[in-house]
C-alpha cells in the first residue's frame, strides 16, 4: 500500500468538496488503486466550517500559515485551491521547490503564468495537475493529454463558463433581457454580484488559453485570445437566432488558419440541429475536431463543489501514483504559437441594424456592405408600429476586418439609433 500525504490549502467551495469525496471514497481507493491518501494538514481561511469535517481526519492538523505545509517535507502533495493568482503563486512555487507534486483547480494563474510554474516543476521533476481548472468534471485536460495525445487537432471549441450560458439559455426559454436574465442567475448563485469576469468573457479565454496549448502544443498567451462577452446580446438577436434556425452560445476556440492559430471568445450562432448548440444552462462542453479521430464532444458540469472536486481527486489519484511509481514528469511547456491578429477566413455574418423608420434605409445600409465587398443574402425586418426599427441581415461569406469597416459607417450615418450588432454564423462546426 502506497501512501500519499496530502496538504490542502484552501476549503472554500472545492476544497470542502475534497473533503467530502475523501471521508466517503478513501476506503475504495485503497482497494481499488492501493494508495492510500492521508490529509496531513489543511490551512483554510474558515477554519470553524470545517471543525467537523476534521473528525473524519482524526490525523489531520489545522494550520493557520500555509507555509508550515508547503514547507513539511512529511508531506508528498499540495492542494492548491485558494484562488485568485497572487498568493495562489506563492503556494504553487513554494511547494514546488520544496519537492511536492501540486494539484490546482486555478485557471487564472495557469493561463497568466502557468509558463513560470510549468518551468519550474520541470526543473525539479514534479508535475502540476490541472484537471479542475477547466470544465469542472469533464475530464477533457487528460482526454487531450493521452486519449487523444496521438492524434493532431484542427480545432477545439468550447462552452465554458456555465454563468453565461445559463443567461443565454434563460434569455431564450423565457423571453427574457439580459439583465433579467442575469438577475435571476444571481439569485440562483450561478452568478457573482460583480459577474463581469464571466459575462465579458474573461474567465472563457482563461480556459481556451489552457486548452488550445495543450491540443496544438503551442503557447497561447491570453493577451493573444480575441474577447467579446455577451452583455451586447438582446432578446431580440435570441428570438432572430431562433428564427433563423440557430442558437447563441458564449464559444471559445482555437483553430488552425494555414500555419497560424486563431484564438479567441464570442458570441457565436450554432445550428440549432448541431448537439453543441444543445449544451443549455449551467452545462459545459467541449467539441473537437482531429485529423485522425474526426469530431467529438465532452459534455459535463462544469462548475460546483463535488464535480469540481471530483476532478481534483481524480489527479490526486493519477498524479499519486505516477509519484510513486517514478515515471518521466508531463510536458506542460510548449513553444509560443502564431496567433492571427485578425481572422481572414470567409464566414456568413448575422448583423442587426436599429434605424428610423424611413424609404430608402436599407439601400444606404446595402451600400456600404456593397462598398466593402459585403454580399447580402437574406433581410428580415421587425413589424411595429413605432421607431426604432430592427433591421437584420444575414450576409454571404465575408471577413471580419470588412464587417467591422462597414459597421464603424454605418453606425455614423443618422439614419441609426443604436449600435449595430454583429454575430458569426458557426455553420462548420
Amino acid at each position: 500500500m502506497e501512501r500519499i500525504r496530502i496538504g490542502l490549502i484552501g476549503a472554500g467551495t472545492v476544497g470542502s468538496g475534497v473533503l467530502e469525496i475523501l471521508k466517503k471514497e478513501r476506503a475504495a481507493y485503497r482497494e481499488k488503486y492501493g494508495l492510500d491518501l492521508i490529509l496531513s494538514s489543511i490551512s483554510t481561511r474558515t477554519p470553524d466550517k470545517i471543525k467537523k469535517e476534521l473528525l473524519n481526519f482524526p490525523d489531520c492538523k489545522l494550520e493557520t500559515d500555509f507555509k508550515k505545509i508547503v514547507s513539511d517535507p512529511e508531506i508528498d502533495m499540495i492542494l492548491e485551491l485558494v484562488g485568485g493568482t497572487d498568493t495562489a503563486y506563492t503556494i504553487v512555487s513554494e511547494a514546488l521547490k520544496n519537492g511536492k507534486t501540486v494539484i490546482t483547480a486555478n485557471k487564472a494563474l495557469l493561463s497568466q503564468r502557468g509558463e513560470e510554474l510549468f518551468a519550474l516543476a520541470q526543473e525539479r521533476d514534479l508535475e502540476i495537475g490541472m484537471e479542475a481548472s477547466v470544465a469542472g468534471s469533464i475530464p477533457v485536460i487528460r482526454s487531450i493529454k493521452t486519449g487523444l495525445g496521438s492524434d493532431s487537432f484542427l480545432s477545439l471549441y468550447g462552452i465554458l463558463n456555465g454563468t453565461t450560458n445559463f443567461i443565454l439559455s434563460k434569455m431564450e426559454l423565457e423571453h427574457l433581457d439580459y439583465s433579467e436574465a442575469l438577475q435571476i442567475a444571481q439569485e440562483l448563485g450561478f452568478a457573482e454580484k460583480d459577474p463581469t469576469f464571466d459575462v465579458e468573457g474573461i474567465d472563457t479565454a482563461h480556459k481556451i488559453s489552457i486548452l488550445g496549448s495543450l491540443a496544438f502544443s503551442q503557447k497561447i498567451p491570453l493577451q493573444s485570445v480575441q474577447i467579446e462577452g455577451i452583455t451586447k446580446i438582446s432578446r431580440l438577436d435570441i428570438q432572430f437566432a431562433g428564427e433563423l434556425g440557430y442558437r447563441i452560445k458564449l464559444l471559445g476556440l482555437v483553430r488552425k488558419i494555414a500555419d497560424q492559430l486563431e484564438a479567441r471568445v464570442q458570441p457565436v450562432m450554432i445550428p440549432v440541429k448541431h448537439p453543441f448548440a444543445n449544451i443549455m444552462n449551467e452545462m459545459n462542453a467541449i467539441y473537437y475536431q482531429t485529423a485522425y479521430a474526426g469530431p467529438g464532444m465532452f459534455v459535463g458540469k462544469g462548475a460546483g463543489s463535488l464535480p469540481t472536486a471530483s476532478s481534483v481527486v481524480s489527479d490526486i489519484l493519477y498524479y499519486g501514483a505516477r509519484r510513486k511509481k517514478g515515471l518521466v514528469p508531463e510536458k506542460n511547456l510548449f513553444p509560443p504559437a502564431s496567433v492571427s491578429e485578425a481572422n481572414g477566413s470567409l464566414v456568413r455574418y448575422y448583423l442587426r441594424f436599429t434605424t428610423v423608420d424611413l424609404p430608402g434605409v436599407l439601400s444606404e445600409i446595402s451600400k456600404v456592405l456593397g462598398d466593402h465587398g459585403i454580399s447580402i443574402s437574406s433581410v428580415r425586418q421587425n413589424e411595429v408600429e413605432k421607431e426604432p426599427v430592427e433591421v437584420v441581415v444575414i450576409t454571404h461569406p465575408a471577413t471580419e476586418e470588412n464587417i467591422k469597416k462597414s459597421l464603424r459607417i454605418i453606425d455614423g450615418l443618422s439614419l441609426i439609433r443604436h449600435e449595430s450588432v454583429a454575430i458569426r454564423l458557426e455553420d462548420k462546426l
